[in-house]
């Protein structure tokens, strides 16, 4: 259901949406509400000012002007002097202010011609236009006034003028700006109910608008939340089994596109996984394989012949000594090669093996044979893996000091190189030439398919397969030889790749 709700989308987009579905709708909202309060209030504002102006020539107009008319029609001021504009009766802080009738009447005729905003034909406008035509009325009375005051006997005219013209259209104009105000409060009502009305309207639509937003965003929400949760839970539960060894675990594919990145990085990391356990297993097979080779090549039916029927020799000839050192040694060699089924021992006890071997083979070929281990005593409680340096002790005698006129002698060396340890088997046997020693070298570092058991090769390639598949790259065997000189086999240990073990 989810993967046919939302396409392929990533997280991102999918939240955009949500934001999206949610927010377009709540600022449209916001927006309306906006412009309503906006419409509302300019409209308020605009009759608010236009009753300002009226209130203004409401208040003061009709008795500025007939006073100032009055003293002209008594002939108290000359009119003449209206043309410098107002006129100033007295000359103490108490004198009266004149107003110039005709600036009066200008100011007026602005005010409600173009300050004040109307619309054409509705009762104000109507009002506002009967203002105006007062006004124009009103301009040709205080006109022909003001001329008549600069003649004689024109007295009663004047006063016909004040009485009838100018006091009338004045009283009338009050009434015109009375009616005007009425009105525009009426407007204001009128907008206030209406405004009023779209409110409640606008309220229920946008009940309705919220309502359905809620709906889709929280379904959209649900949709987006299970399409991350399932995804992760499924994700989770293969982690689960991965972990507890189904090492055929794998994680499903979803909509999702980072989920999709999660799980075929997992998968990866699961068929990575799966590939090192089958090359763990496999290196292991290999790894007990070797040892048992190795076990068995220790095992050496011929040696142990030999040195039996060395020990049966020399009881015959009476030498108890010499037969009670040589069959210490070997019980001592061969309690080392099993050690209890433990992979690791101790320096002294790899020493004590190499001891037993040589002293054995030494009462064998006391004519040929001279031996000499230098370790160092700090190395000697240090543990590392079993039988790595009787195979090249082994690998020494047989084909370098054997075969050499006139014997020679074997050198073990043991010591430290920064964190390694370093072991040296070296003799002046006969060597090798260097196409020889480039095939071992070859057969060392794996390059070559593993020599069979039966050559000479086996020993040192089983010490250098345990050592590469225990210590891993940190640890090598380096061969150098030179033909009719000797040869040196030179081991290098760091620290065990992950090894378990316990100490005899």
């Amino acid at each position: 259901m989810n993967r046919k709700a939302l396409p392929r989308l990533t997280l991102k987009m999918r939240l955009s949406l949500l934001l999206f579905v949610i927010a377009i709708p709540l600022m449209g909202m916001i927006l309306e509400i906006l412009k309503m309060v906006r419409d509302y209030s300019d409209s308020y504002n605009g009759i608010m000012s236009n009753l300002k102006v009226a209130n203004e020539y409401n208040i003061t107009f009709k008795e500025d002007m007939e006073y100032s008319m009055y003293r002209v029609m008594i002939g108290l001021i000359d009119a003449s002097e209206f043309e410098s504009g107002d006129i100033l009766e007295g000359t103490t802080k108490y004198a009266t202010v004149l107003k110039n009738p005709l600036n009066m009447i200008h100011s007026a005729r602005y005010a409600f011609g173009s300050t004040i905003e109307r619309v054409p034909g509705t009762d104000s406008d109507i009002k506002i236009r009967g203002i105006l035509s007062c006004l124009d009325t009103l301009e040709t009375a205080v006109s022909r006034m003001i001329e008549n005051s600069a003649l004689p006997g024109t007295y009663d005219e004047n006063v016909f003028i004040w009485e009838n013209d100018i006091k009338g259209l004045c009283s009338m104009m009050q009434e015109y700006i009375t009616q005007y105000t009425y009105y525009e409060l009426a407007h204001m009502e009128e907008l206030q109910k209406q405004m009023d009305s779209r409110f409640r309207q606008n309220i229920e639509i946008f009940i309705v608008l919220l309502i359905g937003i809620l709906i889709l965003g929280f379904g959209l929400s649900t949709t987006i939340t299970k399409s991350v949760t399932i995804p992760i839970n499924s994700l989770r539960k293969t982690a689960e089994r991965l972990g507890h060894g189904d090492l055929a675990a794998r994680a499903e594919m979803y909509d999702l596109e980072e989920i999709n990145v999660l799980a075929r990085t997992f998968n990866k990391m699961s068929d990575e996984i799966a590939d090192l356990m089958e090359k763990t297993r496999q290196e292991q097979k290999n790894l007990r394989e070797a040892e048992l080779k190795l076990l068995q090549a220790q095992i050496n039916p011929h040696f142990l012949y030999n040195t039996l029927d060395s020990i049966v020799w020399m009881a015959e000839g009476g030498n108890s000594r010499q037969v009670v050192e040589m069959t210490t040694d070997l019980s001592d060699f061969f309690r080392t090669v099993l050690s209890g089924g433990q992979d690791f021992i101790t320096i002294a006890e790899e020493e004590c093996h190499i001891q037993s071997y040589l002293k054995i083979q030494k009462i064998r070929y006391e004519d040929i044979l001279d031996y000499d281990i230098c370790i160092e005593p700090e190395l000697k409680k240090q543990v590392i893996l079993k039988m790595i340096l009787q195979p090249i002790v082994e690998n020494a005698l047989y084909h370098g000091i054997k075969n050499k006129r006139g014997g020679g002698k074997i050198t073990i060396r043991g010591y430290t190189s920064g964190e390694h340890i370093l072991f040296e088997v070296e003799d002046n046997g006969t060597g090798m030439d260097e196409r020889t020693l480039e095939m071992l070298r070859e057969k060392l570092d794996g390059k070559e398919n593993r020599p069979d058991s039966g050559k000479s090769s086996f020993g040192m390639y089983n010490v250098a397969q345990r050592i590469r598949m225990y210590y891993g790259s940190r640890s090598h065997i380096t061969v150098t030889s030179q033909k009719e000189t000797g040869t040196c086999v030179r081991i290098s240990l760091g620290q065990p790749e992950d090894v378990n073990y316990k100490k005899s």
